[in-house]
């Protein structure tokens, strides 16, 4: 009753037979979990969430946040291996741990258990570095390394056979000593932006090529924005959680009626909505969804796809591919190109401003002022405008040294889709800014101090690098979690820190 099939000949039908299986599925795990809660009240309940199956790094709503949020399961639990697939970087692993935090908005005492995968020959020693920071700065609480000991003595093909790889699990897991009891008793500071993941988009697959390859790499365009970011499911927009969030960025083609409503109140109250080609144009019925597509000032709308751009990972398809088309845009009081790949849309206008054309004059980019909020709207897919350049055609070995594509970090993005991907978050406050761009950072908070994650998904070391905190932190120690020195300087309500940076640290304030 609920296959794809069905989905072409009864839509209504097809939809509410995948809510139910979901909702099913859920509340049957629900009476497992909550017997052996009666029996181990203290014991975390999960299972090893693989990344790696259906849209890598894109988990669907249901089973990475609404079966945390129903106690289906206790504690999340995932892993890296990002050195293993050509996403575009390993930081877009991260997602995994943002969504697990969206499952446990609610649940203060929740951990997200998380593999750090160290493998050699596979991870690096540096590599291995950026991603247990990153993880931390995520909300990572426990951590686990699966299988560390050398090829002679590991049951899998899961083994550690470099030395310095061990020398940095010992250093990193010594410097987390300094300030785990912060990280045990603290939360990741919630974000002013969102990203959208959303149950009817999963139902209708939005995430197939190109649209997986470019939602992962919008992410990393708002990371750089240095815009601390939450993760955002329908269940928010119904309980009014949205009203947290200055602004909002929306993929998903497909946006259920009751979610609209929820997101357009809130733009009409000073919400402000980033939207991609064809973000909320359909509603759950996969029909037209007349709420988006007011809110958006757009009547029609048609996205016309290529079969030789469906990408499915930025570092091993978007180097060979040329535009579809380029879009002018009209910002700052001059005109910026941006190139198209992937997709591109043709949309008729009602009463949206449009600030970008293709090239043959049709609307690209609109944006429609709606009581307090702005609605824009690319009928492109601007995260992967971002990474082109910064993908260099290369082969996609794997060789475990960092010189390797599999390692390497891309640093060269299109300044112009950073730009306008950034565009109505330019006055939004940052509450930590780095002054190297592609510095991560995000803080976490508990009672007896913070701590400020800082990883240079960079391949060279900074020195030195400013990290401005928003607020008066004079008469707090400052200390940085690698024992470097730390500098610290006051002025206009803000702390600014100088130190060094290779890899990766931690800032701690108490």
């Amino acid at each position: 009753m609920g296959t794809r099939p069905t989905a072409r000949t009864n839509p209504t039908l097809y939809y509410y037979s995948q809510r139910y299986r979901r909702h099913y599925g859920i509340e049957t795990l629900k009476t497992h979990t909550d017997l052996i809660r009666q029996y181990l009240p203290n014991a975390g309940i999960g299972a090893n969430y693989s990344p790696h199956h259906g849209h890598f790094y894109l988990g669907e709503a249901h089973k990475w946040v609404s079966v945390f949020r129903r106690d289906a399961m206790t504690m999340p639990w995932s892993e890296d291996y990002a050195w293993l697939v050509p996403v575009g970087t390993q930081q877009m692993s991260l997602i995994n741990l943002d969504l697990f935090r969206a499952g446990l908005k609610h649940k203060p005492a929740g951990k997200i258990h998380y593999y750090v995968m160290p493998h050699w020959p596979g991870n690096t020693p540096r590599m291995w570095r950026r991603l247990f920071y990153g993880a931390l700065a995520h909300g990572m609480k426990v951590v686990n390394l699966f299988e560390v000991e050398p090829m002679q003595a590991a049951p899998t093909e899961n083994y550690v056979s470099l030395p310095q790889t061990y020398a940095a699990i010992r250093r990193a897991l010594y410097e987390l000593g300094t300030f785990e009891d912060i990280v045990q008793d603290g939360r990741v500071r919630p974000g002013a932006a969102a990203l959208w993941f959303g149950e009817t988009g999963d139902i209708w697959v939005d995430q197939h090529a190109p649209f997986a390859a470019a939602k992962r790499a919008l992410y990393i365009a708002i990371r750089h924005q240095q815009l601390p970011l939450d993760i955002v499911v329908e269940a928010d927009a119904a309980a009014g959680d949205l009203d947290a969030y200055r602004i909002l960025y929306l993929t998903d083609l497909h946006v259920s009626r009751a979610a609209s409503q929820a997101i357009a109140d809130w733009v009409e109250q000073g919400g402000r909505v980033f939207a991609t080609a064809g973000a909320g144009m359909w509603d759950e019925y996969n029909q037209p969804n007349p709420i988006m597509r007011r809110l958006f000032g757009i009547e029609a709308y048609e996205i016309q796809k290529s079969g030789r751009q469906n990408i499915t990972f930025v570092k091993q398809g978007l180097p060979f591919l040329e535009p579809l088309d380029r879009v002018t845009w009209r910002a700052f009081s001059t005109h910026r190109h941006v190139p198209v790949f992937g997709v591109r849309s043709r949309l008729r206008v009602s009463t949206a401003e449009v600030l970008g054309e293709f090239e043959d004059g049709s609307p690209a980019i609109t944006l429609h002022r709606v009581g307090k909020g702005q609605a824009m709207s690319c009928g492109f897919l601007p995260g992967l405008s971002y990474f082109k350049p910064a993908i260099p055609l290369r082969p996609l070995d794997r060789v475990a040294n960092d010189g390797a594509m599999a390692h390497w970090l891309p640093t060269t993005f299109d300044l112009n889709a950073h730009r306008l991907i950034g565009w109505l978050a330019t006055d939004i406050p940052r509450p930590v800014m780095s002054h190297a761009p592609l510095v991560e950072t995000t803080i976490i908070e508990a009672d007896q101090g913070t701590v400020i994650p800082v990883v240079n998904w960079r391949s060279r070391p900074i020195s030195p690098l400013a990290v401005t905190v928003a607020g008066d932190m004079s008469g707090r120690k400052a200390e940085l979690a690698s024992g470097q020195p730390v500098e610290v300087t006051q002025g206009d309500g803000k702390t600014t820190y100088r130190f060094d940076l290779d890899i990766a640290d931690a800032l701690i304030i108490r």
